[in-house]
């Protein structure tokens, strides 16, 4: 009532949580396993109404697919926005994109951050976050066995083209078929990522496996388009939630995890370590 009365609306700014990566990223960490571990870190609700800064020399190691799932998964630690400082990766990101204009926004010297939180990539492993939350992650080792009957590989954590490269690698890796009972569900999270995928071949792969293509967006994700899970069926996706009836059955039980996992147990019909995989 009192911005109709006003014309304004008040809003608090953000104090900021100052993330610093550091250490050695392993081989088989997948930007969507370090965005897990960090909500875990967190808590579900450790940044609420906070912003994230990621800084540190370990930023380095995540190209700019990688970032952007990350920036995204944040929220689920109630976080406003997260954000990485501009350097070459993001140059290089805009010049492909013919952006010419453009100027960073650096921090200053003297801000001031609600807290630090520092994580060593190198302590961090392949994780799963078991239902009904991001934040309840454990090691995938601890969860390898579980029946999937729907893999869904898509939406804005985990429906870029880098996300699909990566479960591609183990699908060639185990012999491109799926197990039988599973059903892959693929929903590039952009149109233009959508037509990367088609220009380079990924899509057609995809298709000949047996995946369900859908239309780029959030599908699965929130329940209200794309595939709708079956009644008590056990899901792995990519997506950011996990919540109960998010995907629309309040009887799935849905699993978070990396697309590379993803494409494991589509493969295997059960939650499998992706390093495992081979023919």
């Amino acid at each position: 009532a009192a911005a109709m009365i006003t014309g304004q609306i008040w809003l608090r700014v953000p104090q900021t949580i100052r993330i610093e990566l550091t250490g050695t990223r392993t081989h088989d960490l997948t930007a969507k396993d370090a965005a897990l571990s960090i909500v875990s870190l967190l808590g579900v609700d450790g940044a609420n109404y906070q912003a994230i800064e990621f800084v540190g020399d370990a930023v380095n190691a995540f190209d700019i697919d990688e970032r952007l799932l990350l920036s995204n998964l944040m929220v689920e630690s109630g976080a406003k926005a997260a954000m990485f400082s501009a350097d070459d990766a993001l140059t290089s990101y805009l010049t492909a994109r013919d952006v010419v204009a453009w100027s960073p926004v650096v921090a200053d010297e003297s801000a001031q951050y609600s807290h630090h939180v520092r994580v060593d990539l190198g302590t961090l492993s392949p994780v799963v976050a078991l239902p009904h939350s991001p934040g309840n992650t454990v090691r995938i080792t601890d969860a390898v066995g579980t029946p999937i009957h729907m893999v869904f590989i898509g939406t804005c954590t985990g429906g870029r083209v880098r996300d699909y490269h990566d479960a591609l690698a183990v699908f060639a890796r185990g012999g491109n078929s799926l197990a039988p009972g599973v059903q892959l569900v693929v929903t590039p999270a952009s149109r233009e990522i959508a037509e990367q995928l088609t220009n380079d071949g990924s899509m057609q792969k995809l298709a000949a496996l047996g995946a369900i293509i859908t239309s780029p967006g959030c599908g699965a994700c929130c329940g209200t388009s794309g595939v709708i899970p079956p009644d008590g069926a056990n899901v792995l996706s990519t997506a950011n939630r996990n919540f109960k009836a998010r995907m629309g059955t309040a009887t799935a039980q849905i699993y978070l995890a990396s697309a590379a996992a993803c494409a494991a147990a589509a493969m295997t019909g059960v939650i499998t370590d992706p390093e495992t995989v081979r023919t």
